[in-house]
C-alpha cells in the first residue's frame, strides 16, 4: 500500500502549486487529478490572521487532511501525539511544523507552560483523557475545537433532530454510560467545563472522503462503479447523511479563524438526501451501467444483512433507529460549512481507493457472491428486479 508519506508529498506539492497561483489539483498517491476550484469548503477568503493550532492527533484520518488545509492558510501548527503511528509523517514536507510526543493518558509534561490561540482535539475518545487535556490546557487557549460525533444523542425520537436533542444514556446515570457515543458526551462537558465560552463541539456522521480506511461509504462507491445489478436496502426514501473529510477540515480551520463557538451537526448534503439519491449521486461519479432492485429490510434481515454492519452506511428503521430520520445541520450551515457534490466525493475516494487498495473489494459490506444469492432469493420470491 502507498504511504501516507506520499499522501502528505503530493499535498504538499498542492499547497506550493497553490502559494504560486497554479490551478490547484486533487493529489492521490502519485497521480494529480483535475483540480476542482469552487466545489467545496468553506474557506475563499483571506484567513484574517495566522493562528497558532494545537492538534491534538494528527496523524490518522483526518490529521494528513487538517495539516495541509491549516498549513495551505498560513497557520503555524503543534501536533501533539505518542510518537508511534507514522513517527516523523510530516517533517519531510511541511516546514516548522512541529511535533511533540507524549500520552493523553498520563503524560502530557510536552504541553505545559506553552500557549496556542486555538485547540483541535481529533484524538480525544473518553471523559478522562479529555479532562487532563482540557484542564491543563484551559489558560494555554482561548477556544477548544472538540470532534464528537452524531453518536452522542440519546435515540432518534423525531423524524429531524438538532444539536438540542437529550444525549448520552436515558435513564442511565452517567457514573454507568459506557460505549463510545455515551463516553463522547461525557467528553464533551469535560471541554465545556474547562472552556466556558471557547468551546466548539463538531459532532460529525460518518466520515467519509480519500484517506478512509473504513470503508464504509467506499463500499458503495466500488460496488457502483463495478456496475450491474446492485441491492438497494429498504425504502427509496431513506434518508443517508455523510460527510467528506475535506469538508470537515475546513469546517474547522473556518471556525478557528472566525473564533466561532457552540455545537454543530455537519452533516452532508445541506438539503435532505434520500437513499435513492445517493445512490443515484454515487452513480453519476462512473459510466458504469447500473441497475438498483430495491430490497426491503425484512426481507435482508432475515439472510444476514444488517443495516450499520453488513450493509454499511445505513440504518434500518427498527428498534432503537425506528424512528431513525435527518440529523437538522442548520447551524454548521450558518457557521460557514459548505459541502462538495457527493459524485465529487464518491469519484475522488474512489480513485485514492484503487490506488491503496490491498484486496480487490471494501473491507466492508457484502461479497458479490452473498448479492447475487441474495438477488436470486429475492426474484424467486417475486420481487421486481
Amino acid at each position: 500500500m502507498t504511504s501516507r508519506r506520499d499522501f502528505l508529498r503530493n499535498s504538499a506539492l498542492i499547497g506550493g502549486a497553490l502559494s504560486t497561483g497554479v490551478v490547484p489539483g486533487v493529489l492521490f498517491g502519485d497521480t494529480l487529478r483535475p483540480g476542482r476550484e469552487g466545489v467545496g469548503g468553506g474557506l475563499r477568503s483571506e484567513p484574517p490572521r495566522s493562528l497558532r493550532i494545537l492538534i491534538l492527533g494528527g496523524t490518522g484520518f483526518i490529521g494528513p487532511h487538517l495539516v495541509r488545509t491549516a498549513v495551505e492558510r498560513g497557520h503555524t501548527l503543534t501536533l501533539f501525539n505518542r510518537g508511534r503511528s507514522e513517527p516523523g509523517l510530516f517533517e519531510d514536507y511541511y516546514a516548522g511544523l512541529e511535533g511533540l510526543v507524549g500520552d493523553r493518558d498520563d503524560d502530557l509534561a510536552a504541553l505545559e507552560g506553552r500557549e496556542w490561540d486555538v485547540v483541535i482535539d481529533n484524538s480525544g475518545y473518553t471523559p478522562d483523557q479529555v479532562r487532563l487535556t482540557a484542564q491543563l490546557l484551559k489558560d494555554a487557549a482561548d477556544q477548544y475545537i472538540f470532534t464528537s460525533t452524531r453518536a452522542v444523542y440519546a435515540g432518534y425520537t423525531d423524524p429531524v433532530m438538532d444539536e438540542d436533542a437529550p444525549i448520552g444514556v436515558p435513564g442511565v446515570p452517567e457514573e454507568e454510560w459506557s460505549g463510545y457515543g455515551p463516553l463522547k458526551a461525557l467528553a464533551e462537558r469535560e471541554v465545556e467545563e474547562a472552556f466556558p465560552g471557547g468551546t466548539t463541539i463538531v459532532r460529525p456522521p460518518i466520515i467519509t472522503g480519500p484517506g478512509d480506511r473504513t470503508d464504509r461509504f467506499t463500499y458503495w462507491y466500488h460496488r457502483v462503479d463495478a456496475g450491474g445489478e446492485v441491492i438497494a436496502p429498504g425504502d427509496p426514501s431513506d434518508p443517508v447523511q455523510y460527510l467528506d473529510v475535506r469538508d470537515l477540515v475546513e469546517f474547522f480551520v473556518h471556525l478557528a479563524e472566525q473564533g466561532t463557538t457552540g455545537i454543530f451537526n455537519p452533516e452532508a448534503p445541506a438539503a435532505p438526501l434520500s437513499s435513492a439519491e445517493f445512490l443515484y449521486g454515487v452513480r453519476a461519479s462512473t459510466s458504469s451501467p447500473v441497475r438498483f432492485t430495491w430490497i426491503p429490510w425484512e426481507f435482508l434481515e432475515e439472510r444476514g444483512l444488517r443495516g450499520g454492519s453488513e450493509i454499511p452506511g445505513w440504518r434500518s428503521p427498527t428498534g432503537d433507529w425506528l424512528n431513525y430520520g435527518r440529523i437538522d445541520n442548520t447551524r454548521a450551515l450558518e457557521a460557514g460549512i459548505r459541502f462538495r457534490p457527493l459524485a465529487v466525493t464518491a469519484a475522488d475516494t474512489l480513485v485514492w481507493w484503487k490506488e491503496h487498495a490491498t484486496s480487490e473489494r471494501p473491507s466492508a459490506g457484502f461479497s458479490r457472491e452473498r448479492e447475487a444469492e441474495v438477488l436470486a432469493e429475492w426474484a424467486a420470491a417475486g420481487g421486481a428486479g
